[in-house]
């Protein structure tokens, strides 16, 4: 125990000075998921589900909407944070993902997406599927700006996270008589564990290099439970 302590203490350590000397943890952070952190791409699409107004934003560091459905900071943000990062990671369909900026990391993900395809297009929303594809072009972009060998590097040391789930339960699944009337809340959930499992196993692992860093934010609705939705708003 004392052993695992002093390693972890060093971890720590190492960690702090690090970010105090002005380095990221990670050379890139990429976002996928639903409206948990979805920080503006919906603002560009042909959707009714945006966070583009007051009070939205109202405490963010610009005092102003920028589509995050948060009035301040989304927990990627803060992990942007801790990580090292000076900026947060822009909505790759912004104006902000151009240049430089996104060498550190574009945030792929779109309010009402979920594990379930037919969420996200009942909202017109960005599908997991239409994220990858995305990430796929930012992948390019990165290649053009700083060549292969460095974009390697960063696709492969980079931390890849999903928050996905809510809106498959909550704008879909509880109001949709053709699924809830079909599949009980378990079944559901396996149907949408069948997808995260694709998804973290198969699709992403196939666009990074050598190995990738995943971090999975999926709710605790996922878990077997016979009231998800008690699990999720608990």
């Amino acid at each position: 125990m004392g052993f695992l302590m002093s390693l972890l203490g060093g971890f720590l350590l190492a960690m702090v000075f690090s970010v105090s000397n002005g380095d990221p943890l990670v050379p890139a952070f990429c976002i996928f998921g639903d409206s948990v952190v979805d920080v503006g791409n919906n603002n560009n699409l042909s959707t009714l589900i945006k966070a583009n107004f007051p009070p939205y934003g109202r405490d963010f560091v610009t005092h102003k909407p920028t589509g995050r459905f948060c009035n301040g900071k989304l927990a990627t943000d803060f992990t942007a944070e801790y990580l090292g990062f000076t900026s947060y990671p822009p909505a790759y369909l912004s104006r902000e993902a151009r240049g430089n900026r996104v060498l550190t990391g574009v945030n792929f993900a779109s309010a009402a997406s979920g594990y379930y395809e037919r969420t996200a297009r009942l909202f017109r929303a960005l599908t997991l599927t239409h994220q990858l594809k995305y990430y796929k072009l930012w992948q390019r972009k990165v290649v053009n700006l700083v060549g292969r060998t460095n974009a390697t590097n960063i696709f492969s040391r980079g931390i890849h996270l999903i928050s996905a789930g809510s809106s498959d339960f909550i704008q879909n699944y509880y109001i949709n008589p053709l699924l809830n009337r079909v599949y009980s809340p378990d079944q559901f959930s396996d149907i949408l564990m069948k997808s995260y499992s694709t998804f973290v196993q198969v699709q992403l692992p196939l666009l990074c290099t050598n190995r990738y860093r995943f971090f999975n934010c999926y709710h605790k609705l996922f878990l077997k439970s016979e009231q998800p939705a008690r699990n999720y708003f608990a």
